[in-house]
């Protein structure tokens, strides 16, 4: 196959994600269409199916790629923090602004994958995990740094997961928050866990 053909074969595929990321966000998973996604794209409703085989894989496609972005913009925001607690606040700055910055994508997994299949859910489970294990990872290592008090890394983990998806459902709610309730997010899951003394960093020091 020719380099032109693959580049226009990522082209239409591209156009469908972003037509399916739109469809799905303002009609939800269940009343949207194969057809309508196709027409936003600009393809015949045939052209689909040569990229998904079905509406399904495509939701599933559109969650993976979001949370590919939000674990690669995490995994670099990491990079040379200062303390284990600095890596945990770091990771859940990264998170916030990764959803906020990619709304229609964010509707997609906090308000329409509760309400899709359960193989979307397990995925969205499997997908979920990674990011799991670097939170807990990171809350075992203050725990054993003394930065914490003792706990269950892994259901403290899941806790701050779970008030970051609620934080951003918030958000979405309000057509959007500002990077100073960012701030006031990490504030308190960093207070929630125990690291009431770990200052939040200014978002220039975090993001450079």
């Amino acid at each position: 196959m020719t380099r032109p053909a693959k580049e226009g074969q990522t082209g239409r595929q591209e156009a469908l994600l972003a037509a399916a990321a739109a469809v799905f966000a303002q009609q939800g998973y269940h009343a949207a269409t194969i057809a309508e996604i196709a027409r936003r794209a600009h393809v015949a409703t045939g052209t689909f199916y040569l990229y998904f085989p079905s509406k399904e894989q495509c939701f599933g496609q559109l969650i993976a790629t979001l949370y590919d972005e939000v674990l690669r913009e995490v995994r670099r925001r990491r990079r040379g923090a200062g303390s284990v607690l600095v890596k945990l606040d770091r990771s859940v700055q990264a998170v916030l602004q990764c959803f906020r910055q990619r709304q229609d994508l964010a509707s997609i997994v906090l308000l329409q994958a509760s309400g899709a299949t359960k193989p979307l859910q397990e995925r969205l489970t499997a997908i979920e995990s990674d990011l799991l294990h670097l939170l807990a990872t990171d809350l075992a290592e203050a725990v054993q740094a003394g930065l914490i008090p003792p706990g269950d890394a892994a259901l403290r983990a899941r806790l701050v997961l779970g008030a970051m998806r609620e934080a951003l459902v918030y958000g979405l709610a309000q057509s959007g928050q500002s990077a100073p309730a960012d701030a006031e997010v990490r504030r308190f899951l960093l207070w929630a866990v125990g690291g009431q003394a770990a200052p939040v960093e200014e978002e220039s020091s975090a993001t450079s």
